[in-house]
């Protein structure tokens, strides 16, 4: 019970907003970045894109027309992975955290809560021992190789703009920035 009095008069940053399309792409951005998962399916589409591309570079080599069609799907490939599939799980993201409303969140020296309409949850660094800045937000990931979990904390969110460096101050000294 003395644990928590002094956690409550200790050093934390309190944080209110409300999670954008923007906030979950960054979020889903990060997260590819950390997980391996992730990577190895982005290496496997280039060689899968490079391969037809090559294939089809053949017979211009002989002088022959290209096949368009091969172009075409490698087109295809590449903007479906790299522009629409990221776009579109951010927006499902975004409305399946949007239906919860406004968030409070409040990070201390023993992990982050946050509370919203849906409820609250409170993690501790065990749970999220590692973090990705975005431009506009910090992402609290978990330890597994594929960061199956986030927490987004968009830097809107802080009261004062020192908040910010007091946020990732904060982050520095409890887990590791990615």
């Amino acid at each position: 019970m003395e644990r928590r009095a002094e956690t409550a008069v200790g050093e934390h940053v309190e944080l209110e907003y409300q999670l954008t399309r923007e906030d979950m792409r960054q979020a889903l951005k990060a997260r590819a970045k950390a997980s391996g998962r992730a990577r190895r399916m982005r290496g496997f589409a280039l060689v899968g894109v490079a391969a037809l591309v090559g294939g089809s570079a053949v017979p211009l080599a002989h002088g022959e027309a290209p096949d368009t069609g091969t172009w075409v799907i490698a087109g295809l490939v590449v903007v479906s992975l790299f522009v629409l599939q990221p776009w579109l799980l951010a927006r499902q993201f975004h409305k399946i955290a949007s239906r919860n409303g406004a968030c409070h969140s409040r990070v201390d020296d023993c992990g982050v809560t946050v509370e919203n309409a849906g409820g609250s949850s409170r993690l501790n660094w065990t749970a999220a021992p590692r973090y990705a800045e975005t431009a506009d937000t910090f992402v609290l990931l978990s330890g597994d190789d594929n960061a199956s979990c986030l927490t987004v904390l968009p830097k809107r969110g802080v009261r004062t703009p020192e908040d910010v460096d007091a946020v990732r101050a904060l982050l520095d000294r409890q887990i590791r920035r990615l």
